[in-house]
């Protein structure tokens, strides 16, 4: 039987429930619900406010209240508009063109991969190898050389006989498009060599006789006997002006078939998808009586060359919104460089000094070799106001890996993918490929891309078998360990190859690291070097991510407190070191794992030899 309360209750709940305006109340000692069916009014009730409606001192203060409300609403609407019109613009973010940032791979066309067993590489094995590249982070493509040249055994893509032509020892123009399109068809940029200063001594011009009007000449005399001036078909009667050999003569540029022909190139290669030219030996675009570079002339005719793409671009729809990159290299003139890049002539130089270092030449202290190149290249790339472009190998210089013994050469590589800007990797830097057995000292670093272990078909380079027992025409490295190669060091996730590519790709996909200024190095100890990267806002602190990068070049452990100077002046103010977050490390470090995260204000970074960590903040 229910209790008294309980039937109260229920019968409370169903009075208080019949109407949303109902109050039921229960008078528990006359044990009697009081119902009322409306709420009392609260305030004033309509008839006592009726009696005020035109009373004659409300009335007038009513229209006044009214009157100051519009009035100041009026007034802070105004006021917003001044803020949004007068307060200070945030300063839109500028988005880097495509070649600021992007990872540009330079191979050599005849080493890279031989698709139909000649024993010369060609345009279709570079497309049947794309996607291999893409896969470690390669964003841009640089094959040299394309253009027809001298058949000679060294490839150099200087001996220019057809600026015209593609080289029919690498495929034919069509297998050349079909590589621009497979590229493209990936996301992906290509850019070519394109000599626009000289020609080899083989070029057609040459065999007309009429080859003093093409390039720098001039009639000789008694006094005459400049040494970089060489004689026509042995008659010393005129010399032409030759650079840097005799084998390439430089192109007089005050020819109206010399730039017609230049100019014709260029618009046909960019027809073909082409998205920029490596433009070298700019000095040599205007010289004095005795073949000396003349800068301010230079700069003119580098104007009227790239004014000529200009306009080419412009008037191709199909090219109208294509961004055209022209660059070229400090190892001409750096104080030309200056100028093209200050006037815009230019989109970027290669900062190839790192390529000139060897292990020789930075004793006792590797570190501090590399400290004191950083500082030289930031001086350059501040004076000139460009972005820069690292290469520290070329086709050119000893391979990285042969310059520095292995472990230095691939923490050199980490540095490289870490800098800012953009930069250009030479094919076999990305797992330490070492210089070639070439029995032409000039041409050791020339060997044979490496695919696959010792083997069959030299290091999967070539689909030929034939090769198999016979000499390549071109060698291979000097290495014949299992692990020089690209497809061995892939399958093990902590190989040179594997912690490039993971660099390669962070590098594309952090703010930080894409534009992120670099907080200038500390040298610590001679054997570390220490810098940091991330976009700068107010007082130091950071936006978004905050990178440190730290490398130990020495040979014993090293241990650095990131909350004290040195070290502490490059960490944002707004960014917590005692939750740093591990993103690269090297293969020998063991005590640190990715995405794992510490704490380095309670304990010491701890470097072991030739090795390297990327934080996180």
């Amino acid at each position: 039987m229910a209790t008294k309360d309980a039937l109260i209750a229920e019968e409370g709940n169903n009075f208080g429930g019949s109407s949303s305006g109902d109050i039921a109340t229960f008078d528990k000692n006359a044990e009697v619900v009081n119902f009322e069916l409306e709420p009392k009014p609260i305030g004033l009730t309509k008839e006592q406010l009726e009696k005020y409606r035109n009373d004659p001192f409300w009335k007038p203060v009513r229209t006044v209240l009214f009157a100051l409300f519009w009035l100041a609403w009026a007034l802070m609407f105004a006021g917003a508009i001044a803020i949004v019109i007068l307060s200070p613009k945030c300063a839109e973010k500028q988005k880097p063109d495509w070649w600021q940032t992007k990872v540009s791979y330079q191979l050599l066309t005849a080493t890279f991969y031989d698709s139909d067993g000649d024993g010369i590489g060609d345009f279709a094995g570079i497309s049947q190898k794309i996607d291999f590249l893409r896969k470690i982070g390669v964003t841009t493509v640089y094959p040299s050389p394309v253009i027809k040249i001298q058949k000679d055994e060294y490839f150099n893509s200087y001996d220019v006989v057809d600026h015209s032509a593609v080289d029919d020892r690498f495929g034919t123009q069509e297998q050349f498009q079909e590589l621009v399109d497979t590229v493209h068809n990936r996301a992906m940029y290509l850019v070519m060599d394109l000599p626009v200063s000289t020609v080899d001594i083989s070029h057609p011009w040459f065999e007309k006789r009429e080859e003093a009007k093409f390039v720098i000449a001039r009639p000789t005399d008694p006094g005459f006997n400049e040494s970089n001036f060489y004689p026509f078909h042995g008659a010393n009667n005129i010399k032409y002006l030759g650079y840097p050999t005799s084998q390439n003569p430089v192109l007089n540029w005050k020819n109206a078939d010399v730039k017609q022909t230049i100019n014709g190139a260029i618009q046909k290669f960019l027809d073909l998808g082409v998205d920029g030219f490596h433009i070298d030996h700019i000095s040599q675009l205007a010289v004095d009586a005795k073949g000396k570079p003349n800068h301010d002339e230079a700069v003119k005719v580098l104007e009227e060359l790239t004014k000529s793409v200009q306009l080419y671009v412009e008037s191709k729809e199909e090219l109208a919104q294509k961004k055209i990159v022209l660059f070229s290299s400090l190892k001409d003139v750096e104080e030309l460089h200056v100028k093209a890049t200050e006037t815009g002539l230019l989109h970027y130089v290669i900062d190839n000094s790192f390529a000139n270092l060897d292990d020789k030449k930075c004793e006792p202290s590797v570190a501090k070799c590399v400290h004191d190149a950083l500082n030289a290249a930031y001086q350059r790339h501040e004076v000139a106001k460009y972005t820069p472009h690292w290469q520290f190998s070329n086709s050119e210089a000893s391979r990285l890996a042969s310059r520095f013994e292995p472990s230095t050469a691939h923490l050199l590589s980490f540095l490289q993918l870490t800098l800012p800007g953009a930069l250009s990797v030479y094919y076999g830097q990305e797992y330490g490929l070492k210089d070639s057995l070439n029995k032409n000292a000039n041409f050791k670093q020339t060997g044979i891309m490496q695919w696959y272990p010792t083997g069959k078909n030299h290091h999967g380079f070539t689909a030929n078998e034939v090769f198999t027992d016979n000499e390549i025409f071109f060698p291979e490295s000097e290495d014949k360990l299992e692990m020089d190669n690209y497809n061995s060091q892939f399958d093990i996730s902590d190989s040179p190859l594997k912690i490039y590519r993971k660099l390669a790709k962070l590098r594309q996909r952090d703010e930080a690291l894409i534009v992120g200024e670099t907080i200038r190095d500390e040298l610590i100890n001679d054997n570390v070097i220490l810098f940091s990267r991330y976009v700068q806002a107010v007082n130091n602190t950071a936006t978004g991510s905050a990178f440190v990068v730290a490398l130990n070049f020495g040979e014993s452990i090293q241990k650095i407190d990131l909350a004290l100077a040195p070290a502490s002046k490059l960490i944002p103010t707004n960014k917590d070191l005692s939750k740093a977050e591990i993103s690269v490390v090297t293969a020998n470090i063991t005590d640190y794992k990715v995405r794992e995260k510490h704490d380095f204000v309670a304990s010491p970074l701890v470097l072991p030899p030739k090795q390297a960590v990327l934080l996180k903040l």
